[in-house]
């Protein structure tokens, strides 16, 4: 990436970069925290966006990666060939009904975690372990190995005593 910087006397400042795949991005920055960005094609904007002071800002943190970085793909390939998500019905009388994560135990049973329980058209992301109860006719969503997960459905499909 190549960046050049250029004063705008009583304006601000424009940056031009040429980027990796030789596209051509000009940024403006004005003294009243306005920005203007143009995607060039021959010298000729295709596109412009503005963008107030606080926008920018908040766009640049996502950029930076201020808010999520990213896993590279060679560390994602590792992790998704080790972890298994599985979606598990707690059909009546499983050893998981009117039960709390906390009550059941799973993770330090199993090894595996319910990151989320389906509920008709309700979604439960991260339920909580100690309050959320698990009812019949619920979805867990289940993440661990492969030996992990077989595990919870074996625990979860076992009828109460």
């Amino acid at each position: 990436m190549e960046l050049r910087e250029t004063d705008l006397p009583g304006i601000g400042k424009k940056y031009d970069l040429t980027l990796e795949n030789g596209k051509e991005v000009a940024i403006i920055i004005y003294s009243t925290g306005k920005r203007e960005i143009y995607l060039m094609e021959d010298e000729e904007p295709l596109c412009t966006i503005e963008l107030s002071d606080e926008e920018s800002r908040e766009i640049g943190f996502l950029l930076a990666g201020a808010v999520y970085q990213p896993i590279p793909s060679s560390k994602m390939e590792l992790i998704m060939k080790e972890m298994v998500m599985e979606w598990i019905k707690v059909e009546e009388g499983s050893n998981f009904e009117n039960k709390t994560i906390a009550d059941l135990q799973v993770r330090k049973r199993t090894g595996a975690s319910i990151i989320a329980i389906v509920r008709g058209e309700k979604i439960i992301p991260s339920p909580d372990p100690y309050t959320e109860i698990i009812k019949a006719g619920d979805t867990l969503v289940v993440v661990g190995t492969r030996n992990q997960v077989n595990q919870v459905i074996s625990f979860c499909k076992k009828c109460k005593d």
